[in-house]
């Protein structure tokens, strides 16, 4: 069997991250677009709102709470841009080399951490909806975005700090081991409460094929992906050899749950009405956990002269 050379195991992994990255990029544009139109939108509905009843029919604080979710979201959406800008430019730099990419990195986990903590006023408005008999509200939706806000926002900004001095590995790779899976499960319990809430009573009345994979893939796909990213990062914390394959294997087992998730739209209508909201640049994530698998698997990881204050 012929394995491919050092020099192309590189390109291999270089390639890979960044379609992942390119694809975030323009997912993030695509959310831009999308919060611009709704930016506008919500404006006129601001400026028109005696003639739209469910808002004219609004108390004061129920109206002030929504209007704060949706200008949040509307921020989020150019706080995403810059955070796909961001990675982007970050893979760039790898590939080329620079050891400045740590610095990009810093920013885009800082961004993405914000973007995530956009979610909380959404997150208020929906639980605080529940308990005073708002409209627009759903228990489900508040604790969703509530669970991907604790779950992500507070270990990125933590590691973000982390890699301002990127000498201390041993600090670094603890925030690591922790943000990592922390993400991934932020993820679970996203689609989790997505199906609970949507997917299912909202879904086909009677059981198939499609909503049985749906449904399987809901409850386990993440939760497993989960379970494989926390080994890996624990392997890894403790220097054990077998955490380089479980990385590649958790970067596939990710994109996995939404190349399902698009599959099962094709046949069940409901999803494909939703596919939309979905984190759908993660589709190409496998590519880069079969560069992972690749590379790390027989390569060697590539040297750089740290840069401390990054």
């Amino acid at each position: 069997m012929t394995y491919p050379t050092n020099a192309n195991r590189h390109i291999i992994l270089n390639v890979s991250l960044l379609v992942v990255v390119a694809s975030f990029l323009a997912y993030s544009i695509y959310w831009l677009v999308n919060g611009i139109i709704w930016g506008y939108t919500i404006t006129q509905m601001l400026l028109h709102i005696n003639k739209i009843f469910i808002l004219s029919s609004m108390g004061p604080a129920e109206l002030m709470a929504l209007f704060i979710q949706e200008g949040c979201s509307v921020v989020g959406s150019f706080v995403l841009l810059l955070c796909g800008a961001f990675a982007f430019q970050s893979a760039v730099y790898y590939v080329r080399s620079n050891p400045n990419f740590l610095r990009k990195v810093r920013w885009a986990l800082v961004l993405l951490a914000v973007f995530s903590l956009l979610l909380v006023p959404a997150s208020l408005h929906h639980l605080l909806g529940v308990v005073f008999g708002w409209s627009m509200v759903d228990i489900y939706v508040g604790l969703s975005y509530l669970v991907q806000a604790l779950l992500i926002v507070p270990p990125l900004l933590i590691l973000s700090i982390k890699l301002r001095n990127p000498e201390n590995k041993a600090s670094i790779n603890k925030w690591v081991v922790v943000a990592a899976p922390a993400f991934v499960f932020a993820l679970y319990f996203k689609y989790l409460f997505l199906w609970a809430d949507t997917l299912s009573p909202m879904g086909p009345k009677t059981a198939s094929a499609s909503t049985l994979v749906g449904e399987t893939n809901s409850l386990v796909t993440l939760l497993v992906a989960g379970a494989v990213t926390t080994i890996a990062c624990y392997t890894l914390s403790k220097g054990k050899r077998v955490w380089k394959p479980l990385v590649g294997t958790a970067l596939i087992l990710v994109g996995v749950f939404f190349i399902i998730f698009s599959i099962v739209a094709i046949f069940v209508p409901i999803y494909a009405s939703f596919w939309y909201l979905t984190d759908f640049w993660i589709l190409t994530l496998p590519i880069l956990g079969m560069g992972v698998l690749a590379f790390l698997c027989t390569g060697k990881v590539k040297e750089y002269q740290l840069v401390k204050g990054v």
